[in-house]
């Protein structure tokens, strides 16, 4: 099994939320891949540069990236991108670019997106939320 962690998760073990601490165990011990992506370790690192969190930016880097596999961007992923973008348009849905990125890598990578952003069920991939017991 592979997972692929939206930035609102990693906030969420950032602020050491119990159920999604307790869901990455469980991914963890079951041996499934905890993947990375460049634009969330991207969008994590701004907005704790923005706060000037260095308590945070420090457990995000010395606890949590440890932990993850890195998953690299590839081209095709821009181009899936795309065609997610239209079809979430298409049913009156918006989308930011880093997550239209992320559900072409869950997609590429026959992965599941881990988020509690509701907004990527418009799109054909798979999505759970680690805020809920799994």
């Amino acid at each position: 099994m592979m997972y692929i962690l939206d930035t609102n998760v990693i906030a969420d073990l950032i602020h050491l939320n119990a159920q999604v601490r307790a869901n990455l165990a469980a991914a963890r011990q079951a041996n499934a891949d905890i993947m990375m992506t460049r634009p969330v370790y991207y969008e994590v690192v701004r907005g704790l540069v923005k706060q000037q969190a260095t308590r945070k930016l420090r457990i995000f880097r010395q606890d949590l990236l440890p932990l993850m596999k890195q998953e690299p961007l590839q081209d095709e992923d821009w181009e899936q991108a795309a065609h997610f973008w239209a079809a979430a348009v298409s049913k009156g849905r918006q989308l930011s670019d880093i997550d239209l990125l992320l559900a072409a890598m869950a997609h590429r990578r026959g992965a599941i997106l881990i988020s509690s952003d509701t907004d990527f069920d418009a799109l054909t991939i798979q999505r759970q939320d680690w805020r809920l017991a799994t």
